[in-house]
Formats: C-alpha cells, structure tokens, sequence
C-alpha cells in the first residue's frame, strides 16, 4: 500500500477510536493509552487466545510494555489498571466471602446444601488418566490405544472448580515491590498472569532483574504442582528513571530493553494532525467501553475452558510485520522478539475494545491502520532509546571527567597514573584529558597533567561539571 494510503488508513483509526479525546487533546497521549488499553486486553486473555488466520495459522498474542514518563503513566495508573485492579479486587472478596460461607455450611449439622466442586465435568485429559489408572489389563483399554489416552493427558488441562479458583485466583497482580511479586505468584491464574510493577527508585530495575526475564520466558516453577508461570509485564515509570537507569546500566537492568516502550518526548516521529474526513464514524464512551472489556476478559478466564479466537484476515501482514522488524535490528537488536506479537496483540485488543459494547453503524478502520500503529510505537522505541544510550555515554564521560578532575587535585601526574587507579581504559583517559586541556580544564606540565591555577576554570564549564573548586 502507498504511503499516501497508509497515512490516510492511520489517520482514521485514530479518528475513530478518538485518540485526540482520549489523550485530552494531546493526540500523542491518546495514542500510548490506546495502545496500553488494547495490548492489556490482549494480556489479560485467556491463556492461548490468539487470531487464527485463512491459512490455519493461530497468531499468539501478549507483549510485555514498559511506560515511561509522566503522561503515560498516570494514564495508564489512572485509567487503565483501576478497572483491571477492580475486578480483580472484586474476584478476591467474592471468593473470601463464599470460603467464609462454605465454612459455617461445614459446620452445620444438616447435610449440606452445596458442594463447591461439586457437579464438575472432568475435561477429557482427567478422563483418559482416570481411565488409565482403573484399566488394569495387559491388553490396553477398551478404545483407542494407551498411547491416545496419554495424549489427551498432557493435552488438556483438569477442569478448573470454585475451589481451584480459590488457590490460584489472580489474574492480575499489582506489585509495587519483588516481595510482593514473588509473595503472589502461588496465585496466579491459568499460569498466565497480568503483572504491573512500578519504577520508584533507580535501584528498582536492578531488583527485579533476576525475576522477571525468567517470567517473561516461562521458567517460574511458581504453581502448587510446579507448574511453570509465564507472566504478561506492565512496568510504569512515571518519574521517568528509565534515563538514569540508562546510565548506570548493567546486568541486572537489562530485561527493561526486552519490554516495548511506550515513551514521551520529542524524539519522533511525529504524528501527522488530524485534519478533515469528519464523517468518519466514532466510538464512543471508550472509558466505559474499555471497563466493558476489561470485565469481560475475566468472564472469559473464569467461564471458559477454552481461548479466545477471533478470526483475522490479516493477508500477508503479519509476515510484512515480521519483515520491518528484522530491518529495525540493525538499530535495535533483539526488537523482534520483543515485538513479535505486537501486531497481533493490538488488533486483538482492538477487536475486544469494539465489540465490549454497541458497534455503532459505519464504524471503520483497517488492518494497515493498526500495522502503523503498530510501526510507530516501534519507531519511537528506537528514536528514544538511540536518544538515552548517547546522553548516558555523555553521562559516563562527564562522569570521568569529573574522577579525573579529583585525582589530579591530588597532584601534578602523568596519564597513566591517572587511569590506572581510575580503571579507565589508556585511550579513552588521553582522550579525555585532550578535551578538557581544549576547555582549559587541564594543561599538560612535560609529560604531566595539572589543574590550572584557581580561577583559570571559567565558570560556565565549572557549572556543567558541577564543580566545587
């Protein structure tokens, strides 16, 4: 499709989803939030939902995100988690209150008027296994071979009753600390639960870096039986620490760049204005809406033993998706596997976002729509994080200026007594040392290096490196 259409297809998708609105008046804004809104629809899915395409294929859905800034963030603590947290609360206390029930009916001396797993189905995996136990014949059982009855056994999960519900209900779990994260796992739903974690302090990255790249990947043993967790990440930062973090980056900080970033500021691309073509059709009431959907994504948990598929004719688009991010790797390597699913994830949500009410009548957009959507939160992920990497290797070299600075208030030295001690690398120091010798910061001495005499320092590069001197 021409770039003239694809602009055109982007512009009406946020027309009619009321991007402007949503981000009171700050179409930028509008946009992280409609993203937040349907990538966390598509997380709180039933575990295996997906889009299944013409040719068979189910496209998996869920991304981990990561929203940095203040704008974005107080959306998505102000508007999106509350109705998740909700009905999450909700679930908890009608849970509690039906144990306390189900204890005093235990304790009365009639017999009693409900059995809380009781009446279950048990799914066709519980059969073959209650079937393999009971046969005890050398011959096999009756239908079928032991080989099919296994099959169904490791294929399907037992069904889920009020009492499994009971030891394993959230399917959200908010966790402002790793104590708490790591408290609430036992609980998590169907294996697959919706984590939102908050970014309050620089040290927190480092923190919950040994947790959660094994929870992105499905390697917590966390359920009563071992079972493992596979978690869907929602991390804010609203204070926007990700620059700082940036800056003192290690190890343990590192699984921030497998989440996709939803990020302020002016690093682009920018949005085109919203001009004309006003007879296109608008959803309404998305705050309500979206509450809608996000109650209907735990009905479906709760209700179903089966995902969620919505059919999609996506026509080659997801190869296409695939195609552009092996082209970003060159500027941000590993995109692919961080935004794999985004496509798909976003037209899930979407989907759910539209059909959680009402469709009003003319209500349109398209999948090339949703594919720019989808390419422009990638885009600002690279712009933004190419723009944190260059200020932190500034940061890092004013930083050593700064050491340099202090050693050699210590006395008149050569270069390598400076960088040996400081562990600075030979080339780098000498290059170092050249730059401030340019600001008349240093002076060579023979074949020593010196702090000019007090006052020589002007006090506009005294203030940058923030000096006391």
């Amino acid at each position: 499709m021409a770039l003239q259409n694809v602009a055109k297809e982007f512009s009406t998708l946020q027309k009619a989803f009321q991007v402007d609105i949503l981000g009171d008046g700050n179409p930028d804004a509008g946009i992280n939030q409609l993203a937040a809104m349907a990538i966390s629809l598509a997380n709180l899915a039933h575990p295996g939902s997906g889009l299944l395409t013409p040719e068979g294929r189910l496209l998996g859905i869920g991304c981990n995100l990561l929203a940095t800034g203040p704008l974005i963030a107080s959306a998505i603590l102000d508007e999106v988690l509350p109705p998740v947290r909700h009905c999450q609360d909700n679930l908890l206390s009608q849970l509690a209150r039906l144990l306390k029930a189900d204890k005093a009916e235990e304790a009365r001396v009639a017999d009693r008027r409900w059995n809380m797993n009781g009446g279950l189905k048990p799914s066709a995996g519980e059969t073959a296994l209650f079937s393999l136990v009971a046969n005890d014949s050398d011959d096999g059982p009756l239908l079928g071979s032991s080989i099919d009855q296994w099959l169904e056994v490791v294929s399907s999960a037992p069904t889920e009753g009020i009492k499994d519900l009971i030891q394993r209900p959230r399917a959200f779990i908010a966790a402002p600390t790793l104590s708490h994260l790591e408290q609430q796992l036992a609980g998590a739903h169907l294996g697959q639960p919706f984590v939102a974690i908050s970014l309050n302090h620089v040290s927190d990255a480092a923190k919950f870096g040994n947790l959660c790249p094994a929870l992105m990947d499905g390697l917590i043993p966390a359920g009563p039986s071992g079972e493992t967790l596979n978690a869907r990440l929602l991390v804010t930062d609203a204070r926007g620490l990700l620059r700082e973090v940036a800056t003192t980056a290690d190890d343990k900080s590192a699984w921030l760049a497998r989440l996709l970033w939803l990020v302020e500021g002016s690093a682009g691309p920018d949005l085109a204005p919203l001009t004309g073509d006003d007879d296109i059709v608008r959803l309404p009431n998305l705050t309500t809406r979206f509450e809608h959907a996000v109650q209907l994504g735990f009905a479906d948990r709760l209700n179903s033993h089966k995902p969620v598929i919505y059919e999609y004719n996506f026509a080659g688009l997801q190869s296409r998706w695939v195609g552009f991010l092996t082209d970003m790797e060159k500027s941000l390597p590993g995109i692919t596997i961080v935004a794999r699913k985004l496509l798909a994830s976003l037209a899930f949500g979407l989907r759910r976002l539209v059909t959680a009410d009402r469709i009003p009548k003319g209500l349109h957009y398209t999948n090339e729509g949703v594919e720019a959507l989808a390419r422009l939160l990638v885009q600002r992920m690279v712009n933004h994080r190419s723009a944190l990497l260059f200020s932190a290797v500034d940061a890092r070299r004013l930083k050593n200026k700064r050491r340099i600075l202090a050693k050699l208030a210590e006395d008149s030295l050569d270069a390598r007594s400076i960088y040996h001690p400081l562990h600075l690398e030979a080339n780098l120091c000498r290059e170092l040392l050249e730059e401030m010798e340019a600001d008349k910061l240093v002076e060579r001495n023979g074949k020593n290096w010196e702090r000019p005499q007090e006052g020589v320092i002007p006090s506009s590069t005294r203030k940058h490196l923030q000096l006391d001197i």
